[in-house]
């Protein structure tokens, strides 16, 4: 998630609600945009994670220019209105006030919010934020004291305190989430699909991706998710597996293998969960080489905006370029490594029409929700921090593991059993008072 500063002087304010309110409705909002993520409308169509993000970066440009907008048009009446030209609460932005620091924090944002997606839909909501969470509370309480040198309030035995108990609350969010929801009956017809897509045989070749999912497989939980878990992309704890197959030069006589390794997904969506909270806390990071005028107010979120597009657009591209080289590999061990001009066209059509669709009909609702959602939070974490300072306020914005994990439990059943629900919430509790204790070391 991302926050930026501003130093706005003190005096009259004409928000004093909103800025009491900002932190609250930033946990609201970053627990909650992660649930159209495993909407039905997602589900229907299996939406790819980088098709989501895109969808989100769109939505945080256009709510960024949208608030540029109303921004110069305050900073104009404030202007003529204000008798002291010395105090100032809008400060209006340009297209010179561009920071390319930008950039770096997109190409943070782009990649772990796709892991993120990736996440939420395969290891479940309520974990996956929680952990994330967690880890960039962590990273940027490392970031604050081992980089940038701030000061701390008890010491390093005060840090380590707090710190042992967020990883106290993290063990029991990631212990309580890991009961599965699912009856016997159910488990033992996720093991008849898997076992299903292991007798699949399929031909291996040099040129054969190193990911792919079994097509039976998927259609078989598609149809188990909707029959029992109405609500959300995959059971809870998704025994779906990635099959991955060893390429040619791995093995010793330069022939691939007919041996598959499994991994679940849920393994894989644990992961991401935490390389997403990796990527995010390092969002912030650029802010403190970019310029003063490129973070006054909401300057740096239109920055942050124009760059995520373009970040996307260039993983598009990688994306497209990539499925291109497998094709065009494929097609040059076909014809004994002819080459030409028109089997690269060739391969560029089939790398294009191999990419995942956007279904707008589908997800356009979703993908909007989801991202009007995170720019809600992202606007009230500003706001939060300003007010309440920067290891405060990005603390409590993180209180948004309570939110998700009520959606988890109650909406998306990711958790089942009472005694299991109060032990994720209190290990949240615990989490937050970890958060807390994290942000009183902060002078």
């Amino acid at each position: 998630m991302m926050v930026y500063v501003s130093k706005y002087p003190k005096g009259k304010n004409y928000f004093s609600t909103v800025w009491r309110a900002g932190p609250f409705l930033a946990a609201l909002a970053f627990g909650s945009y992660g649930v159209p993520m495993k909407g039905e409308a997602a589900t229907r169509v299996n939406v790819d994670p980088l098709v989501f993000q895109t969808y989100k970066a769109s939505v945080v440009l256009l709510t960024s220019s949208l608030l540029i907008v109303v921004n110069n048009l305050m900073a104009n009446f404030e202007s003529t209105e204000n008798k002291d030209p010395s105090v100032k609460t809008f400060n209006p932005w340009s297209i010179y006030d561009f920071t390319p620091w930008a950039f770096v924090s997109a190409s943070m944002w782009v990649p772990g919010g796709t892991a993120g997606v990736y996440a939420i839909r395969r290891a479940g909501l309520a974990i996956s934020v929680g952990l994330w969470s967690c880890v960039i509370v962590i990273l940027s309480f490392v970031w604050g004291v081992l980089v940038f040198h701030e000061k701390q309030r008890s010491g390093v035995r005060g840090a380590m305190k707090a710190l042992a108990v967020l990883c106290t609350g993290l063990c029991g969010i990631a212990y309580f989430s890991s009961f599965e929801a699912e009856s016997k009956s159910e488990r033992q017809q996720w093991d008849k699909v898997t076992k299903h897509a292991e007798k699949e045989n399929i031909e291996v070749r040099e040129s054969t991706p190193l990911m792919e999912l079994a097509d039976a497989e998927k259609e078989n939980s598609m149809s188990l998710d909707f029959e029992t878990y109405p609500h959300c992309g995959v059971p809870p704890h998704s025994h779906q597996t990635i099959h991955i197959d060893p390429p040619a030069f791995l093995c010793p006589d330069g022939r691939p293998k007919k041996h598959t390794i499994h991994i679940p997904e849920y393994n894989i969506g644990i992961c991401m969960a935490v390389l997403n909270g990796v990527f995010a806390a390092s969002i912030m990071v650029p802010l403190h080489y970019a310029p003063p005028s490129a973070t006054q107010g909401v300057g740096y979120s239109m920055s942050f905006g124009i760059a995520a597009v373009v970040v996307v657009l260039a993983v598009w591209i990688i994306r497209w370029l990539f499925h291109s080289s497998l094709y065009l590999r494929s097609d040059r061990d076909d014809h004994m490594g002819n080459k030409g001009s028109t089997d690269i066209i060739v391969a560029l059509s089939k790398g294009y029409k191999s990419l995942p669709s956007f279904h707008v009909r589908e997800m356009w609702r979703s993908g909007l929700l989801s991202g009007l959602l995170y720019s809600v939070g992202n606007l009230m974490g500003i706001v939060s921090i300003q007010r309440l300072g920067n290891f405060m306020g990005y603390s409590l914005n993180q209180s948004s593991i309570i939110v998700s994990g009520l959606w988890g439990i109650f909406y998306y059943k990711e958790i089942s059993g009472v005694l299991h629900m109060l032990g994720f919430l209190l290990s949240a509790c615990v989490v937050f008072v970890g958060i807390l204790l994290l942000s009183r070391e902060h002078v």
